[in-house]
């Protein structure tokens, strides 16, 4: 199973307070808006049919599931097999792994809750795109990681540029390409 762990705001639009804080006005103001970079994403998971992805973001507790899906369009949402606060803290519990409390989840990095999603779901293949780019094991951001910048997302041409690496490097064995 190959899975992208995807963060939403500061990956397919601007962290809007990201954006606030170092522009000094809203991404709106500017012309930017909610979801701008899908067409990004589906065009880079194209040559991957069978990458799912589970979703980092806070926006499916904010808003619900439902709502997320629609934005992310027929697509994207397809693909999408889970929301790690959910996977985390009701379906984790087998053995060790126990499932951690609401209060536990927020507590932890993107890089953790990555992390303990992999060791639960233990995919063959996994890559996380997030605008978090601290506390990553450092052979992990190396090799799994696309780290966007939150006022850009995956609108900037390098995170475009590193998405496509690290998708080839991490899925390309399932292309029948070595």
């Amino acid at each position: 199973m190959q899975v992208v762990y995807l963060g939403i705001s500061g990956v397919l639009h601007p962290s809007k307070s990201a954006y606030t804080f170092v522009v000094g006005r809203t991404p709106l103001h500017d012309g930017r808006h909610e979801f701008e970079a899908v067409q990004v994403l589906e065009e880079a998971l194209t040559p991957f049919p069978d990458a799912h992805i589970v979703l980092t973001s806070t926006l499916p507790r904010l808003h619900g599931l439902p709502w997320v899906l629609e934005r992310l369009g027929p697509s994207l949402s397809d693909r999408v097999m889970g929301f790690a606060f959910e996977d985390l803290t009701t379906k984790v519990g087998d053995g060790p792994r126990q499932v951690l409390t609401a209060e536990d989840y927020w507590r932890c990095s993107k890089a953790q809750i990555v992390q303990k999603h992999v060791a639960w779901l233990k995919p063959s293949a996994w890559i996380a795109v997030d605008d978090e780019g601290s506390q990553w094991p450092a052979d992990i951001a190396t090799q799994n990681l696309v780290w966007t910048h939150p006022c850009r997302g995956l609108m900037d041409r390098a995170a475009q540029d590193r998405l496509h690496t690290v998708l080839l490097g991490n899925f390309r064995l399932y292309l029948g390409v070595t």
